[in-house]
């Protein structure tokens, strides 16, 4: 979560929250939703979106959705991008609270050798906090909690990634900027998220892969968060995969390329909650297209970085 509740904010939709934390709109088609170093590593100019909603039956559930733009700047003297830049929307509904970001984002690839790239990436912008207090019970009233109120502050992410041939590798840091949330309560903050990840290609045979990630995210202020996922992968067109989060909820997903430059993916997650009966059912959607390529595309990297 992006804050720490009050002190007797509690219900039961929070006491549900507490079971797994919400997590952002679909990174494993998008990195660079996640990661600023990923802008310019694809060498092909990309625009991403996804939309989730999760838990749905819970009045304010999480609701995201995101959109990325990334491009390269192409040396005369290189092959490839050395340069990256791009652009990231995110907005995320979780209960009383709203959170609206916007970055500019750009990143230098560093080529190791022929095939591997060690890219940095930095970006900036702002968020817009908004809080509804329809939302809340507490057991006081409490003027400054009980009014409506939204809030701009600036925000900075930093990343680092490399990748190689069949691997793919990262650390992040997302929303360094401003903790403290003054105007909801003394214990209110907002939250720095920072994870590190990898995947690895494996190539079964010419037309079969696999790709196994794990992505491992401890958040200030909330759950201890790790992913597991295991994709397969059939003549670079059609894929489905498996997965997890903190072993306590189940992904299934499917997705299809077409033309080589557009993707769309499906994702279905089953949460367990603890209170008796209740499932915390999520989807997802996402859309990937590459607007302009330079030269040929390169289907494993492709397989990879996606």
């Amino acid at each position: 979560m992006r804050f720490k509740l009050l002190v007797g904010f509690i219900s039961v939709l929070v006491y549900a929250w507490g079971q797994q934390a919400p997590n952002r709109v679909w990174y494993g088609m998008n990195w660079a939703s996640i990661n600023p170093s990923h802008h310019g590593l694809s060498e092909y100019v990309e625009g991403a979106m996804g939309i989730k909603q999760q838990w749905v039956g819970f009045d304010g559930a999480p609701k995201t959705i995101n959109a990325t733009l990334s491009f390269p700047f192409n040396d005369r003297k290189s092959d490839g991008a050395m340069f990256g830049a791009g652009a990231n929307i995110l907005v995320e509904r979780n209960g009383a609270f709203t959170f609206s970001t916007a970055t500019i984002e750009g990143a230098v690839n560093i080529k190791t050798n022929r095939e591997n790239r060690l890219s940095l990436g930095l970006g900036g912008g702002f968020m817009q906090v908004g809080y509804d207090p329809t939302y809340v019970s507490t057991n006081q009233q409490d003027v400054v909690v009980s009014r409506f109120s939204t809030h701009n502050y600036p925000t900075y992410k930093v990343g680092m990634s490399y990748r190689t041939k069949n691997s793919l590798s990262g650390i992040y840091a997302n929303d360094l900027g401003p903790a403290k949330w003054k105007e909801i309560g003394t214990n209110a903050k907002l939250r720095t998220e920072w994870g590190v990840y990898y995947r690895h290609l494996v190539e079964l045979s010419q037309d079969w892969f696999l790709l196994p990630s794990v992505k491992i995210t401890p958040v200030r202020y909330a759950p201890f968060n790790y992913e597991l996922a295991l994709r397969i992968n059939y003549m670079y067109r059609v894929q489905v995969w498996i997965g997890t989060q903190n072993l306590n909820s189940m992904q299934v997903g499917v997705g299809l390329r077409l033309a080589d430059i557009f993707t769309l993916n499906y994702l279905y997650e089953r949460t367990r909650a603890a209170m008796v009966g209740v499932n915390l059912n999520s989807h997802a959607l996402g859309i990937k297209c590459i607007l302009e390529k330079h030269g040929a595309i390169n289907r494993k990297q492709q397989l990879l970085l996606d």
